[in-house]
């Protein structure tokens, strides 16, 4: 049972990210101490004997008289630990070819979970700070060879680069284990690359008034992207503020995926923090938005900007 465990977490954690090579190898050993991984003492993780694990740009704590390694159920950008109960604690990383958002990441593992006998959603995705970082909490129950089983899942992504910590166990044996999962879940530090370089770049083309549309006069709204990495994206040529979606952008001068090396087009990715229609404020469909301008400038002066999902083009003149 605890081979088929196993396997059902890590591929929960690896069906939702494309496996893409560059998160990093795992590693384990021995913690030096606790305060200088991140205070987890602070979470209820106080012994001073724990073991260090790492994968990619994250590190974490545990106790190996709790939590056996099973090496056997690894790879390159996953670890696996199991229980007394043959629970099992599920960590895996990728690098992948857009901005990654934790709520589409989520909602990618839904779509999985849900073809699962029995599935349903115990506590929708919540905000967590981890050790000065944001994750995102998800609690499932699902049926697995017709066993009742709960899964407490987080997940992280910072531009390209995302995590899944995964905590699943019969549902009888869900709670024996379900606190020193967290305090492991609890120690995690990241420390993940940045693209700051390559974004301020981006943003010297980016910032501005944009005019969407045939038009240079916004007939299908303007998207205006501030210096400080925010965003708003008027849905008509007005500028109504009640007719919008707000939120903060990442961006990137080149992208293999997509295409386009530096000085070829320009990688932006919105992340809606509120959508406003008719002055009612509620949220867009999806957490991110993925575009790609092309440089290729026109001979009336626009820029094609393309939705990367539905591969809408949009004609667009910087103001």
């Amino acid at each position: 049972m605890k081979k088929n465990k196993v396997v059902t977490t890590l591929l929960a954690c690896v069906m939702v990210i494309a496996m893409l090579p560059g998160c990093g190898s795992a590693a384990t050993g021995s913690a030096d101490n606790t305060a200088e991984n991140g205070d987890a003492g602070a979470d209820g993780t106080e012994k001073d004997d724990l073991k260090q694990a790492g994968l990619g740009g994250l590190t974490m704590l545990y106790d190996d008289s709790v939590w056996t390694e099973q090496p056997d159920q690894e790879t390159d950008s996953s670890l696996a630990f199991a229980d007394k109960n043959e629970s099992i604690l599920g960590v895996s990383c990728s690098k992948e070819a857009t901005y990654q958002h934790p709520l589409d990441m989520i909602s990618m593992a839904e779509q999985i979970y849900a073809t699962y006998e029995g599935y349903e959603e115990i506590e929708a995705p919540a905000e967590v700070e981890v050790q000065g970082e944001s994750w995102y909490e998800w609690m499932i129950r699902y049926e697995e060879n017709g066993v009742a089983t709960v899964s407490l899942q987080r997940f992280y992504a910072k531009n390209y680069y995302v995590y899944t910590m995964t905590y699943v166990a019969e549902e009888a044996a869900y709670e024996a284990g379900k606190s020193e999962a967290a305090k492991v879940m609890n120690s995690v530090v990241m420390s993940v690359p940045g693209n700051e370089e390559a974004e301020e770049k981006a943003k010297e083309f980016l910032v501005g008034t944009w005019s969407i549309g045939e038009g240079s006069e916004g007939d299908k709204g303007y998207l205006v992207l501030n210096e400080d990495g925010t965003y708003n994206w008027y849905m008509d040529s007005s500028l109504d503020e009640k007719n919008m979606h707000t939120g903060i952008y990442g961006c990137d001068v080149e992208n293999a995926t997509l295409g386009f090396g530096e000085g070829e087009g320009v990688y932006l990715v919105l992340y809606p923090e509120a959508l406003y229609v008719n002055g009612e404020k509620s949220m867009t469909g999806s957490p991110k938005y993925d575009y790609a301008f092309s440089l290729e400038q026109g001979s009336d002066g626009s820029y094609p900007l393309m939705n990367v999902t539905t591969f809408d083009i949009y004609t667009t003149f910087k103001k």
